[in-house]
């Protein structure tokens, strides 16, 4: 089954006095499960088109269907994204000063029937993501860059998304912390069937998606994995 369609969609913004030409009668198709790495120059629409994919900006022209749903048709947007989009992105979605056990249970309040098993999710989620006991119960502002992006990771699993879309979740992380993140993310993505979308221009992730396509003249290329570096 497909997870997400894109069929000849245009995208453009006004800046002032300049419109600017995004994407013009582009097309993508992504199968359910798969993961598919974006690259591409600085500006030329990688962000927007996870946008669009997460109902967040609509299409021009075109259409943008996500599990057969096109998009335009979703009424109540926020509900539709919070039960499918994992989004991934350097702004977060995290409260710093709750700690990450207690931003993963958001919501929920202790004296309700459900609280005691989404709190034992929540520790399982982390201790798999490398928290310990003491950073449980740290503050996400006095986590460390790593710890803080594993903890908006965390925040996304425990919705259980149909589709992570990540923009450019390793680009505050350096070296063995990138890889570290990037490693625990697909890991939970496979584990719970998710497709996945990642915005990045690091070469040292785009032998790991299933396919790979760069931003160019306005459309989406694939690039064949014989033709890529390692």
């Amino acid at each position: 089954m497909n997870a997400i369609e894109l069929n000849n969609v245009v995208k453009r913004f006004s800046n002032g006095s300049d419109m600017t030409l995004l994407f013009e009668d582009m097309n993508l198709t992504v199968r359910e499960g798969e993961l598919v790495v974006i690259s591409g120059e600085e500006g030329i629409g990688k962000s927007t088109l996870l946008r669009m994919i997460a109902a967040m900006t609509p299409a021009n022209k075109g259409s943008v269907q996500v599990f057969g749903e096109d998009l335009v048709s979703i009424r109540k947007r926020t509900e539709w994204r919070l039960a499918n989009i994992g989004y991934i992105n350097d702004e977060g979605c995290l409260m710093p000063y709750l700690s990450a056990k207690q931003n993963l249970l958001v919501g929920l309040k202790e004296e309700d029937p459900q609280y005691a098993e989404r709190e034992k999710e929540a520790k399982a989620i982390l201790a798999d993501l490398g928290f310990s006991e003491d950073k449980f119960k740290e503050s996400i502002e006095g986590l460390d860059d790593k710890h803080q992006m594993l903890a908006t990771i965390a925040r996304i699993l425990m919705t259980s998304p149909k589709i992570i879309l990540a923009d450019e979740p390793t680009k505050e992380l350096e070296g063995e912390d990138g890889a570290a993140v990037l490693d625990k993310l697909l890991h939970f993505a496979k584990k719970q069937g998710s497709t996945v979308i990642i915005v990045t221009n690091d070469p040292s992730i785009h032998h790991l998606a299933d396919r790979h396509f760069t931003v160019s003249n306005r459309q989406l290329v694939e690039i064949d994995k014989d033709e890529q570096v390692h």
